[in-house]
């Protein structure tokens, strides 16, 4: 066993000695096809770019071809290394066997002899041989168990050595194979070899048609460097014409641009004078319409003051509402003395109507011509000096009632007026009539009404009176407004009531404030106009005229 071991495994080494040869000689191969293919790189880089990159391709994959074959190499290398620590383990256990057996065998057939003699030996050896055999019994049994060992190791030698039997078949197939690939990649190698040759001899045919070619090119290039040589002289001479030309030209334009410079000059110089104007202009704008600003502050703060006194105004009132209250009793004691002034009436009335039955019955009496005239005046006289003694006296009880009422509101309507404020940067409010106002009269020199009551000092005043702002002392024609004056009607109960004076007041001092607000929001937006279109006009200018 041990024999066919080794025979297998120096098989195996011839083998693999032989691959190792043809794999060395592939790569010397390799190494001289390499520097050909250099060689033939230096040559044929300018004119043959497509061969050599499929060259090389060929070659990579040649390089691919290597690596793998080193790989398979190392892989059996291994796979031999394991085979020879496997043989060596073999034949240590075939000689351990084998020593073993012969043990074996010597004490078998010392056994038989010794049985052989136990025959012939006397019945003393015999019961001594029996003594002995019990003991000899022993170690049968145990070579028995060895020899099953044994048999037992035989038979997985034998299933081991089939195994590498097995792998040594499989070995020689891929050693076959590996032969198999060598001779086709020399093959192809021969081929490369006779492709190459083939082609060398192409280069060499295409080397001379390119000397020719050159030469051919050399000749071109001569006849066209004379013919080149012509034409730029004819060219420069023509430049030479063009650039006097342009140069006159040049002079003419600059020329004109020295006086295209002049112009703008000026007409910078007049933009900055528009531009200075137009700044002291806005300037100017800005001061009016801050001073429009404070004036508008200052009328507010006016109309402030006023609520003020109207707030002020209402006080009195209700001071003049007590005073009312009191006159109203007063006036309730009037009426008490008027209804005692009823039952005077009566009495008189009752007197007419017996004076007129008797005027009757003395009509009845015998006629008499002087008597129907004085019955008449008497009678006339009598009524008209009871109805003017009941005036008087009517008249005496109401007259300290009205003095004082009339002279309650006449005192708030003057301490209204003198309390109205000037307005700012105006004259003070003026009370104009068609007329000079005559004298006021005292109530005592009125002229009693036809009611028998004195007019109120109101009464006394011109029928027309109205207030009026005169116009500032400016410039600004568009912020010279006429205050419209009202012509104020004939006084009614309604408007001597001084609250009722206050509200038209206000009414009228809003509804000026407002024509007032909306004279500057005008003067504003023109001002704004006027702005914008000195800036388009600048900007025309500066379109029109670019630096």
């Amino acid at each position: 066993m041990a024999q066919n071991y080794d025979a297998q495994l120096q098989a195996l080494k011839t083998q693999f000695a032989k691959l190792t040869q043809s794999y060395e000689k592939l790569q010397l191969h390799q190494l001289k096809q390499e520097k050909t293919h250099s060689m033939e790189k230096c040559t044929e880089n300018q004119e043959a770019p497509f061969q050599l990159n499929s060259l090389n391709q060929k070659l990579e994959e040649f390089r691919a071809k290597s690596r793998e074959w080193d790989k398979q190499e190392t892989l059996y290398q291994n796979h031999l290394v394991s085979l020879d620590a496997q043989r060596k383990l073999l034949s240590e256990k075939c000689n351990l066997f084998q020593k073993q057996a012969q043990n074996c065998k010597i004490q078998i057939h010392c056994q038989k002899l010794k049985q052989n003699d136990g025959d012939t030996c006397s019945q003393y050896r015999n019961e001594h041989l029996g003594v002995q055999n019990c003991v000899f019994t022993e170690p049968t049994n145990r070579n028995e168990f060895f020899m099953e060992k044994l048999e037992s190791t035989v038979s997985e030698i034998a299933v081991s050595r089939n195994r590498l039997q097995e792998e040594n078949l499989k070995l020689q197939q891929e050693v076959k194979m590996y032969q198999r690939k060598c001779q086709n990649i020399e093959d192809r190698l021969i081929e490369v070899r006779n492709e190459l040759q083939s082609r060398e001899g192409l280069l060499k045919v295409v080397e001379l048609e390119c000397q020719q070619l050159r030469k051919e090119v050399a000749k071109i290039e001569e006849y066209k460097n004379k013919e080149n040589q012509v034409k730029l002289h004819s060219a420069y001479t023509q430049c030479i014409k063009d650039l006097e030309i342009k140069k006159t030209q040049i002079l003419v334009l600059e020329q004109q641009q020295d006086n295209q410079q002049k112009e703008l000059n000026q007409i910078r110089d007049r933009l900055y004078r528009e531009e200075q104007s137009h700044r002291s202009e806005v300037e100017r704008l800005r001061m009016e319409i801050s001073g429009l600003t404070e004036e508008l502050h200052q009328k507010e703060i006016t109309i402030a003051t006023i609520m003020e006194n109207a707030a002020v105004l209402e006080r009195h009132l209700q001071m003049e509402l007590e005073i009312n209250e009191k006159a109203l009793g007063k006036q309730q004691t009037m009426d008490l003395s008027k209804k005692e002034h009823k039952a005077c009436l009566d009495s008189a009335d009752m007197l007419e109507c017996k004076n007129g039955r008797l005027h009757n019955e003395l009509l009845k009496c015998p006629k008499d011509t002087d008597m129907p005239s004085l019955v008449t005046a008497i009678t006339y006289f009598g009524t008209n000096h009871a109805k003017q003694t009941s005036l008087k006296m009517q008249a005496k009880e109401e007259k300290p009632v009205q003095n004082s009422v009339q002279s309650a509101i006449y005192e708030h309507f003057r301490h209204y007026r003198t309390q109205v404020p000037v307005w700012h940067g105006q004259q003070d409010i003026i009370l104009e009539s068609n007329g000079t106002l005559p004298p006021q009269r005292s109530s005592r020199d009125c002229v009693p009404v036809a009611d028998g009551r004195s007019p109120s000092p109101l009464e006394a005043l011109p029928p027309f009176y109205g207030t009026s702002f005169p116009e500032r002392n400016k410039s600004d024609t568009l912020l010279n407004h006429v205050y419209i004056v009202e012509e104020s009607q004939t006084p009614s109960p309604e408007t001597l009531f001084p609250a009722a004076a206050a509200e038209k007041f206000l009414q009228e001092e809003e509804r000026r404030a407002k024509d007032f607000e909306q004279v500057l929001n005008s003067h504003i937006e023109e001002l704004q106009r006027q702005s914008e279109n000195t800036l388009k006009s600048y900007a025309t200018l500066k379109r029109s005229y670019p630096r």
